[in-house]
């Protein structure tokens, strides 16, 4: 992580120096970032942050936008000192003062739609608010060091018009580059109707791509550790499993490179009360964790790994089912699986003929990689039916022959071993496996009755065989079984519409439903607080913009753009093969901010201009041929500083990396269209209000 904001910093400084072709200037904003950071680093330690993957990601992201004030003060004192000859604490002050308003509008327009993500609750509220509080303090702090720390260096750093040894090679990219786009914005706007056609259609078509992308609420993620989770035939005993475990451990070893294998640890079997390795397991279930080397040390990835572990695995005899999935396959350790059909019912018998059907149906979807069900319906038992009228003749209850039986199969405490020096050792005692293990063993065994009379258990039980479920489950006071799906790298909205599809014709006995309590249901529920959260902030934007311009007109030309994000951001998706998630939809809320911050930017310098008497056109094009460069080059600043996170060049960070491919995309085309349709739209809006000509007032 440290190693991608090291080469996130350097690529926003080269940016910086290839935009403004001047090296003084790009070192003054490199200089500014120290102290941002020290600033944020302050607030994180305030509030109780520590560095992690996620206040990580957030500082990485933060570098471009933390360049974006100051660039904008710097680029604003050198035009001052350029054109008006100003100089010393002048021009610092005036430079700063007449953009401090757009700078503060444009921080604020950023932390706005990122503030109703700390308060949203639920899941959505966990995870990305370390990330937004992270990214807010980051740009308050920028905004604070834009107008204090930069204003006092510039003057003296800055010298315009001075000799620079790269200002001639950088110079070629302001020559084909910059003054190409700005001879364009101008054509755009003498053909308003042609260029707003082709931005309405292109936001159509991109909108009509986001179904393709699909969905999911978190990305899959190499951790480089892997579960597998296998179950044996039912009445597999303990020697079975520990056999069944070893060769699970060495199924492990032959599909691993030696040298990529850290560990592995294998555990098996549960009983009530006394053992287990997790909720709801029974002992013939049995799990192995292996700790593999990093994804940068190997050349397959754990996804690959695991087909070839669960392939032999499965292999294995007496393991009926088994699954190799990655560490936090899902977003919730309370998600069991991607795919988690719950069939409720008062008869077991009936929700084990419904689970197999389902599990015939799911073994036709292409996107999951194997299933399993919460129990098994044909676990062997021996039932003891006690003779109530014989019993009592011995003065006996069917609750102290069970608990007499019990006590002679499972065992009862037998006091403790002490050891001089150690701890005492806890004795378990009960009868050999010999005596205890089939029908006519529990039916020879001898009970005691009150006046010490020992009696046979045929005497007065039967003991038979019966079939029964390995666990009983149940959901609200009704029985239930879970059929659970793991899925590969598929959106979870595109494995749900083929689940769907496999279960179409299902008929289920009255009294008995199923139910979605997979990853499709968390995700809806976490992605409706993310709408309201979006629709909170572009409220919120709004309302900054209406105070900002002192106008409910203007700020329609900044918000009409928002739609444009999703243009570069459906695409990005589609090209880096990204699903849209949690992440990716964080990043469109980022985005937001920046495309308004972009262009509040350009508006303040046109209303400016207006201000002036500068005729609506002419100010409208002066703003743009001032303001193109600064816009590009934030943006660029800021996509470029998310490239680390967007090709995941840390361990963990495919969980965030749909975040930047969405901010970098929406960056790429929305900067690029707010230059177009802002400037577009405020002629449009305005030209009624400030007319190109005047007409002469008639003679008397």
């Amino acid at each position: 992580m440290l190693g991608a904001l090291r080469d996130a910093l350097i690529m926003t400084v080269f940016v910086i120096l290839l935009f403004l072709a001047d090296t003084r200037a790009a070192f003054i904003t490199a200089l500014s970032l120290p102290f941002t950071y020290l600033l944020t680093f302050l607030v994180m330690k305030l509030i109780g942050y520590k560095f992690d993957m996620i206040t990580l990601t957030a500082i990485i992201i933060a570098v471009g936008l933390l360049a974006d004030d100051a660039i904008v003060v710097i680029g604003n004192i050198e035009r001052r000192m350029r054109e008006h000859g100003e100089s010393g604490l002048a021009v610092a002050a005036n430079g700063t003062q007449e953009v401090m308003l757009a700078v503060l509008s444009g921080t604020v327009a950023n932390g706005v739609v990122l503030l109703p993500i700390v308060f949203i609750g639920g899941f959505v509220q966990t995870v990305p608010r370390p990330l937004s509080v992270s990214l807010m303090a980051a740009l308050a702090a920028s905004f604070i060091v834009a107008v204090t720390i930069i204003p006092l260096l510039t003057p003296g750093l800055l010298k315009p018009g001075a000799r620079d040894p790269l200002r001639k090679p950088l110079s070629y990219f302001d020559t084909w580059v910059i003054k190409p786009l700005k001879r364009f914005y101008a054509w755009a706007l003498d053909h308003p109707k042609r260029v707003l056609f082709v931005a309405l259609l292109l936001t159509l078509v991109s909108l009509r791509q986001l179904p393709v992308v699909g969905r999911e609420l978190m990305p899959l993620m190499d951790s480089g550790i892997t579960q597998i989770t296998f179950e044996a035939q039912p009445d597999t005993d303990a020697a079975g499993m520990q056999s069944i475990a070893r060769q699970v451990d060495a199924a492990i070893r032959a599909s691993v490179k030696p040298h990529w294998l850290i560990s592995t640890s294998t555990v098996v079997g549960a009983e009530p009360q006394d053992k287990s390795f997790g909720a709801a397991r029974i002992f013939s279930q049995g799990m192995a964790t292996a700790n593999l080397v990093d994804r940068f040390h190997r050349n397959e990835t754990l996804f690959q790994i695991n087909k070839a572990i669960q392939a032999k695995v499965r292999a294995i005899p007496g393991v009926i089912d088994a699954n190799a999935v990655v560490y936090g396959a899902t977003p919730l350790s309370s998600i069991r699986g991607t795919v988690d059909l719950m069939v409720s019912g008062p008869d077991w018998r009936v929700l084990d003929h419904i689970a197999d059907a389902l599990q015939s149906r799911l073994a036709k979807v292409g996107g999951l990689t194997g299933f399993e069900r919460s129990w098994q319906g044909d676990s062997k038992r021996l039932q003891l039916d006690v003779d109530a009228a014989k019993a009592s003749g011995y003065g006996l209850t069917p609750g102290a022959i069970a608990q007499q039986v019990a006590a002679q199969v499972n065992g009862i405490p037998g006091g403790s071993l002490r050891v001089q020096g150690e701890n005492s050792i806890p004795v378990w005692v009960r009868l050999r496996a010999d005596e205890r293990s089939s029908l006519a063993a529990i039916a020879a065994l001898n009970i005691t009755a009150p006046n010490g009379a020992i009696v046979p258990l045929a005497q007065i039980a039967t003991v038979k065989t019966v079939y029964a479920p390995t666990a009983y489950t149940h959901q609200n006071l009704v029985r239930t079984v879970d059929v659970i799906g793991y899925r590969r790298d598929i959106a979870v909205t595109a494995l749900d519409a083929h689940v769907s599809q496999a279960l179409k014709g299902l008929q289920l006995p009255r009294g008995y439903t199923i139910s979605d309590e997979g990853e499709m249901k968390e995700m809806n529920a976490s992605f409706t607080r993310l709408g309201q959260s979006l629709a909170l902030g572009i409220v919120l934007l709004a309302v900054v913009l209406v105070i900002a311009f002192r106008s409910f007109i203007t700020p329609i030309a900044i918000l009409a753009t928002l739609p444009l994000a999703v243009i570069g951001a459906a695409w990005a998706m589609l090209i880096a093969d990204k699903h849209g998630c949690m992440p990716s939809f964080m990043g469109l809320i980022l985005l937001m901010g920046i495309i308004v911050k972009n262009g509040i930017l350009l508006v303040d310098f046109a209303q400016e201009a207006l201000n002036r008497g500068v005729p609506l056109k002419a100010a409208i094009l002066q703003a743009v041929d001032l303001r193109t460069r600064p816009i590009l080059m934030t943006a660029a600043a800021a996509a470029v500083g998310m490239v680390p996170v967007a090709f995941e060049w840390a361990v963990g960070l495919e969980r965030l990396s749909p975040l930047a491919v969405v901010a970098i995309g929406g960056l790429i085309a929305g900067t690029f269209l707010t230059l177009l349709i802002v400037p577009l739209l405020l002629y449009l809006l305005l030209k009624r209000r400030y007319p190109e000509t005047v007409p002469a007032p008639l003679n008397p």
